[in-house]
């Protein structure tokens, strides 16, 4: 056959005859039969080289069973003799794996081509053909279709070849080491597995975050921070209160700032919008490298300062969930908060200075001659309407000076304020000396509500001063219980008599304490000797029906569900703020005062928390019946400071009285002295 150049015409002459020189014109068979089926058989092409799957100067020079081996687990079963190969699986590794031979029996790869051959005939041997008048060729074995794999075909260190693919065995398991030993085989030790091409080891890679993961198990878990950002060293610069939230979610962070009602800032609260912060201000020449760092939930803590683009943003302090968050993720146990700095603003007063008035002439009073002293034109003396309408019928219209002080001066001269107002305080009067031994409701209520401004109705000053004086001498406290523990009523739930209670008081501070201190004490640990219910409890169940019925409220049962629910330790006690969130979600129709007055009268542990069980009872109207109630009643009964009236006021000697019988509660008192610690044991 002649190759056709296409540069040249095809005419006879033009072309070059590629059979010249060849000897061999036989075509090489590509079929055969394997159990009467006509199967084709690719074999190899002779070659003087080993063929590569690169092109040439294009890859390494390597066959392809070095390139492309495989790792694989060959595995003979001795029942039946079949055999399966399977592959490892490696996960994304993009390669099948796996079953790669399933179970069967596999012939030998040369059975196939078992013909008889001179050495097979001989005088005595049985040859068998396929029938009696045979034409010239090759005829094969009769047994060459069943020689199959055998146990002694496998040993470390041979090639099989199962359906064309060459497999070289390294290596074997223990059972099969000893199974051939026992056969009487040899089996030599294991070979390495060859390296056809040097790898570089893997560079180690942290695992990728999995956004999808991390939502699912922190959706709305927010870490919330308060902080400032320190400005005033710039032109109007001040201190931005800003509050930093943390979403768990996504690690991103969203700073918002408080600001103050009527502050003025158009631009609104958001100081930084929700996203990833930098711990370093990315640089705009770096583009297109890594990510820079963002902070994460190990940066925030109290004290730790934020570089919010240029911006130092020091945090104080977090909420609950975010200490319990710290405390169970990093064991942090202390959580401080920080002082925010003081931020000094400067006001111009509009006040004018006090102007100095010339001695008084005695004529007339002093408020009038001050009053014509400062305007030209003479006018009444201004009065003081905000102070009569609060203080009212508190004191006396006419303003009492202060005994032995001088009138001809440019001040006005002191005089008795309320501070003065105490029981046992000696008041000079126009010369004449009074006492103060009792007070009436109203003015020891009013002062003990303010007592920040009455020192004498100030409990904690007055266990203060008690606590100072039993701490300062030796074993103090400890004598002292132990003397006046037996004058506690054993009958009447650990109480002592008022009287028996002063003369204790009266025996450590000596005259440090006044009559109205001991008042405050007596009524502050007031005791109840178990007396019957009192009638203001009944008013307020009355007063609270009235209430809920204008408002048709019948929720106890939820109420009580809520109450079990709430008290997880089951202690059958709530303090009073978690019992005032349970009545306010369950819309209980009373205020504020109303409430207060209610809790006032449940029964209470030693911890001040109320049973829960006092507090159903007292709502359950069912069962107990309830009386109407007077609007007058109601004032009587809520309001803290009610007006003053001639029939309601006590007289003195009542009171004295009532506190000479009442009884002090001896085991309340010594709670709030809290001096346990100081008792040494013996």
């Amino acid at each position: 056959m002649a190759i056709r150049n296409p540069r040249l015409p095809l005419v006879p002459g033009y072309g070059r005859n590629t059979l010249i020189g060849k000897k061999s014109f036989g075509v090489r068979p590509i079929f055969t039969t394997i159990n009467k089926i006509n199967m084709l058989v690719d074999k190899p092409p002779d070659s003087d080289r080993v063929p590569s799957l690169y092109a040439r100067k294009q890859g390494p020079e390597l066959p392809a069973w070095v390139t492309y081996d495989k790792q694989v687990d060959i595995c003979f079963f001795l029942e039946d003799g079949t055999i399966k190969v399977s592959e490892p699986k490696t996960e994304n590794s993009g390669l099948r794996q796996g079953t790669l031979i399933t179970r069967q029996r596999i012939r030998l790869p040369h059975s196939y081509d078992m013909y008889y051959d001179v050495l097979d005939f001989n005088i005595g041997r049985e040859v068998t053909f396929h029938g009696t008048l045979i034409t010239r060729q090759r005829i094969r074995l009769p047994h060459s279709y069943d020689m199959y794999y055998d146990v002694l075909d496998f040993n470390i260190g041979r090639e099989v070849t199962f359906h064309g693919k060459v497999f070289k065995i390294l290596s074997c398991d223990n059972f099969t080491r000893v199974f051939l030993n026992r056969l009487g085989i040899n089996v030599p030790d294991p070979i390495p597995w060859p390296d056809a091409v040097e790898k570089e080891p893997p560079t180690y890679r942290p695992p990728k975050p999995t956004p999808l993961k991390q939502f699912l198990e922190h959706d709305r878990e927010i870490l919330r921070f308060f902080g400032y950002w320190d400005n005033r060293e710039t032109y109007f610069g001040k201190i931005h209160h800003l509050e930093i939230h943390y979403y768990l979610a996504d690690d991103t962070i969203e700073i918002l700032e408080q600001l103050p009602p009527n502050s003025g800032v158009e631009s609104g609260p958001m100081f930084l919008k929700r996203m990833h912060l930098p711990r370093n201000i990315p640089r705009p020449e770096m583009s297109g490298g890594p990510k820079p760092e963002s902070y994460t939930p190990a940066d925030l803590s109290i004290g730790a300062v934020l570089n919010v683009y240029g911006r130092n943003v020091v945090l104080t302090d977090c909420d609950a969930f975010t200490k319990e968050y710290y405390r169970a993720t990093y064991g942090f146990d202390t959580f401080n908060p920080l002082p925010n700095p003081e931020e000094k603003v400067e006001y111009i007063s509009s006040r004018l200075a006090d102007r100095e008035l010339p001695p008084w002439n005695g004529y007339g009073s002093y408020e009038d001659s001050a009053e014509n002293c400062r305007t030209v034109e003479p006018k009444a003396p201004h009065r003081d309407f905000i102070k009569f309408l609060h203080k009212d019928r508190f004191f006396r219209r006419a303003k009492v000076y202060l005994p032995g002080v001088n009138f001809y001066v440019p001040k006005e001269p002191p005089s008795y304020t309320d501070k003065d107002m105490w029981v046992g305080n000696e008041l000079v009067i126009h010369k004449h000396c009074f006492r103060l031994i009792a007070a009436d409701e109203y003015a020891l209520r009013y002062m003990e509500l303010h007592a920040n401004e009455y020192l004498m109705s100030n409990i904690a000053l007055i266990m203060d001063k008690i606590r100072r004086a039993l701490v300062s001498e030796e074993n103090g406290y400890k004598n002292f219980v132990a003397k006046y523990m037996e004058a506690v009523e054993p009958n009447k739930k650990e109480l002592m008599t008022n009287r028996c209670f002063k003369q204790a008081m009266k025996e450590i501070m000596c005259d440090k304490l006044t009559e109205h201190e001991f008042l405050t004490i007596f009524r502050h640990f007031r005791g109840d000797p178990g007396k019957e219910e009192s009638p203001r409890r009944e008013m307020l169940r009355s007063l609270i029906f009235s209430d809920l019925t204008r408002a048709l409220w019948d929720d106890r049962d939820r109420l009580k569900e809520g109450i079990v629910h709430a008290d997880e330790m089951g202690l059958g006690t709530l303090p009073a703020s978690r019992l005032r969130q349970l009545l306010r979600a369950h819309r209980l129709p009373i205020n504020d005062d109303l409430m207060d007055c209610m809790f006032s009268v449940l029964r209470k542990d030693d911890n001040c928390n109320i049973y829960t069980e006092d507090l159903l009872n007292f709502l359950d109207f069912q069962t107990r019946p309830v009386f109407n109630m007077s609007d007058v009643d109601y004032n009587k009964l809520v309001r803290h400071a009610p007006p003053i009236r001639d029939k309601e006021c006590k007289f003195w000697t009542e009171q004295e009285k009532i506190i000479q019988e009442g009884f002090v509660n001896w085991n309340a008192f010594l709670c709030q002295l809290n001096l346990e610690h100081v008792v040494k044991p013996d």
